[in-house]
């Protein structure tokens, strides 16, 4: 954590909301990314996302590290969205289109975008499919662009063990889309 960060958290106990404001600002995608690692449903972890947020408002005297705040709110986000699968005992993969994907692309040939969607629609099904961890890492590195490093040390984990991680899950993926149908044999001609 920068010290400009560790200032943050620092103003941030005082209850100074724009201290706070300006952490989410930092931490949003981040914890986002961890919530739907472990939900696999994006509205429900943006949920999640809002509610460790406002617990580590409420919590924020307890971190007794200031730089630590980055693996501290992942923490929570992590117990917050597996308590909501105990609850909910949420066990289903992604619907189709419901994946982490960069809406504001947009291709001028609808066939190209039909099938960018297919696409993106199979590999959520598949991320879908890892596990929690490995879904989170993958979600952290290839949607977040996080290096091995920061995602280490917000999952409390070595770069080695995150490249680990990230190696297993590519060729999982790679096994989990090759056994699915590509969009054109999945036709009604097919």
């Amino acid at each position: 954590m920068e010290v400009a960060d560790r200032a943050l958290v620092e103003k941030a106990r005082r209850k100074d909301a724009d201290a706070f404001a300006a952490l989410i600002r930092a931490f949003e995608r981040v914890v986002l990314s961890v919530a739907y690692g472990v939900l696999g449903d994006s509205s429900a972890a943006g949920d999640v996302t809002q509610d460790a947020f406002i617990r580590a408002w409420e919590r924020l005297a307890e971190l007794r590290e200031p730089e630590r705040f980055g693996p501290w709110v992942c923490g929570i986000v992590r117990n917050l969205a597996i308590d909501v699968l105990r609850r909910k005992r949420m066990t289903q993969p992604l619907a189709a289109g419901q994946a982490v994907v960069d809406a504001d692309r947009w291709t001028s040939d609808p066939v190209d975008e039909v099938g960018r969607r297919e696409t993106e629609a199979q590999l959520a099904r598949a991320i879908a499919l890892l596990d929690e961890q490995s879904r989170m890492v993958v979600v952290m590195r290839y949607y977040e662009d996080l290096s091995s490093k920061e995602i280490g040390d917000l999952l409390e984990m070595s770069p080695a063990a995150v490249d680990m991680r990230l190696s297993r899950a590519r060729k999982q993926l790679r096994v989990l889309l090759e056994d699915q149908p590509t969009p054109q044999a999945a036709g009604p001609n097919a």
